[in-house]
């Protein structure tokens, strides 16, 4: 692999406007059709994932952003039954995950990153008649999860990833049910979830660890109703989540300081009790950005908490229809959208109606490339993403230059690619006999494409640039920043 997150795909043709922008293939996992690459979570600097290659099944995959560096992590399941792992997280300087042996059921795993340093590493089949567990996060010195056993059902634990050190936190549902935890979301040092308990249902809760130390927070469908909280998320000093009162409200976007005084409904978009249905949460510019449907559909919102400052970003109707998958990165928000009501797309926004647009897509062979889509994933100088641009190579994982850091950050990487800084040409080491030089500027657009046998950069600007060296067949062979 090369230097930790060199994100090297490279796209498949020029652009077609100053800051067009062309999603390219990472890779072609699946030969005899999608790989359905989801679970897509960037960790210690490479992009984890799970992916069908048809021969192994479901399995963990890792990418350092080249088509070489795109792997099979660990056939964990041997055959094409696969482990369908999933919940990828950073701990302890490891990135751990749930698999499925195929003997001993979920499991928890950790990774370096390499096949030869991944490796099992707690079963819960050794800990206090723990029968299944999922739903990880990392919260201070432990991870926390729901743990199933057959006396308790679903409940509050956690771990250090040592049977000694994996422990019940509450039974707050007690019975044979449990309270099935979820939602996990740290906010000022604490952990907020939902969780089912007698008397008021799926409510709002939080822990910092220890029994003692964990309680509901709010019943906000008071009495048996279920308050349901979603889409957690912390922006602009407060803890935002999609909330439903009842039939008062129904689903709407609620707030809370941690106080049972301070967890509020923001708005009440859709007056009544239809509820706007509040979804895909996420922090940018200070604010909590969300899709939110009303009489028209759904629409990007956004809001600082008050009710005053819950709006709706003004666009032209016939833009698109049905925004999701929002994903912040490197100055924008990243979302698919449909265009004419079925072709879906990529689109991002700075957060103004100017600042909104199509990301352009020539050559796609399908009416709806990212449909269906799932998770959009900002890592490094990349968005990663899955989509069906070629019908006849199926779903597969894409990249997206994003313009992050590229005119901020110091150069990370100077082999290769020399002189650099340079003046009027690049030469590389161990150079191809064919191959194609491809400079991007900061704002992701196409600056600069050449033969590796003419690597003239003269008339390029001063400046810095996102150097990407592919073969002939498309192999990405070099990724560098480089200063003209």
């Amino acid at each position: 692999m090369t230097k930790r997150f060199r994100f090297a795909s490279i796209f498949s043709m020029a652009a077609l406007f100053a800051n067009a922008q062309v999603p390219t293939l990472l890779r072609d996992i699946n030969a005899n059709g999608a790989s359905g690459a989801t679970e897509i979570t960037c960790a210690n600097g490479l992009v984890y994932f799970r992916a069908n290659d048809d021969i192994h099944g479901v399995e963990p995959w890792v990418s350092d952003g080249t088509t070489e560096g795109t792997v099979l992590l660990k056939d964990i399941n041997p055959g094409d039954g696969g482990s369908v792992p999933f919940t990828f997280l950073e701990f302890n300087d490891r990135v751990y995950f749930a698999a499925n042996n195929g003997v001993d059921g979920y499991q928890l795993w950790s990774t370096d990153g390499t096949e030869a340093g991944t490796q099992f590493e707690l079963g819960v089949q050794d800990v206090q008649d723990l029968v299944y567990s999922s739903r990880f996060t990392v919260y201070n010195d432990m991870v926390v999860f729901m743990g199933e056993t057959d006396a308790m059902g679903t409940e509050l634990w956690r771990t250090d990833g040592t049977v000694a050190g994996t422990s019940l936190i509450k039974e707050i549902n007690p019975g044979e049910f449990g309270s099935s935890p979820r939602g996990f979301t740290e906010y000022d040092g604490l952990l907020y979830f939902s969780a089912s308990s007698p008397d008021v249902d799926e409510e709002l809760w939080v822990t910092d660890g220890t029994t003692a130390g964990t309680h509901l927070v709010k019943d906000i469908d008071e009495g048996t109703g279920s308050g349901a909280p979603r889409d957690l998320v912390v922006a602009n000093g407060l803890l935002f989540f999609n909330g439903d009162d009842g039939y008062a409200h129904d689903a709407e976007l609620w707030a809370t300081d941690g106080t049972t005084a301070g967890t509020y409904m923001v708005k009440d978009i859709v007056p009544g009790g239809n509820g706007s249905a509040p979804q895909n949460l996420v922090a940018f510019n200070n604010e909590v950005w969300f899709t939110a449907f009303t009489g028209s559909g759904s629409h990007l919102w956004h809001s600082d908490g008050t009710e005053a400052g819950t709006v709706m970003l003004e666009l032209p109707p016939e833009l698109f229809g049905t925004p999701d998958h929002l994903a912040v990165h490197g100055g924008y928000i990243y979302f698919s959208a449909f265009i004419g009501g079925s072709d879906e797309q990529l689109w991002k926004t700075d957060g103004t109606a100017s600042g909104t647009v199509h990301i352009a897509l020539p050559g796609s062979t399908v009416n709806g490339a990212l449909s269906p889509a799932n998770e959009l994933t900002g890592c490094g100088d990349f968005i990663f993403f899955a989509a069906n641009y070629d019908s006849a190579i199926g779903g597969e994982p894409y990249t997206l230059l994003s313009p992050v850091g590229i005119g901020e950050e110091a150069i990370a990487n100077n082999s290769g690619l020399y002189p650099n800084p340079a003046t009027d040409r690049l030469y590389l080491k161990d150079l191809p006999s064919t191959g194609t030089l491809r400079l991007y500027a900061a704002d992701g657009s196409l600056a600069l494409e050449r033969s590796v046998r003419d690597m003239d950069i003269s008339t390029l600007p001063s400046g810095l640039y996102l150097a990407r060296i592919t073969a002939a067949n498309g192999t990405v062979l070099h990724v560098q920043r480089v200063v003209k």
